[in-house]
């Protein structure tokens, strides 16, 4: 006959382990998910903050960005519509389990014209 002692332990610890890592799996995808959601908001704040302003746009959009955490990282204007990209650095268990180092997102906002038929 076999002794079966210990099975349990181990199969108790591999348990364990697998629970723990699809918890730090899940918790760096709630961190990313968050982060671009954020970011994104932050973009659109700042790319009607370009829209808006009667002076320098991409002056206007770095105030936002600065006042919000983030970098301004490309501005440009044509006309009514402004085309923003925004960058923050990762979150942390992102930048420490991949070699992602910042997140960016890029935001466009202006005015329209509807035409009438």
């Amino acid at each position: 006959m076999r002794n079966d002692e210990g099975s349990t332990t181990i199969l108790t610890l591999v348990l364990g382990f697998v629970i723990c890592s699809a918890g730090v799996v899940a918790m760096i995808f709630v961190q990313l998910t968050l982060a671009r959601a954020t970011l994104g908001s932050y973009a659109d704040l700042a790319a009607i903050a370009a829209v808006q302003t009667s002076g320098e746009p991409c002056v206007a959009a770095a105030q936002i960005s600065s006042r919000n955490g983030v970098e301004l990282f490309a501005c440009e204007v044509n006309g009514d519509q402004s085309i923003i990209e925004v960058r923050m650095p990762a979150p942390f268990l992102l930048a420490r389990f991949s070699n992602i180092e910042s997140l960016s997102v890029t935001a466009r906002a202006g005015y329209s014209v509807i035409s009438e038929f």
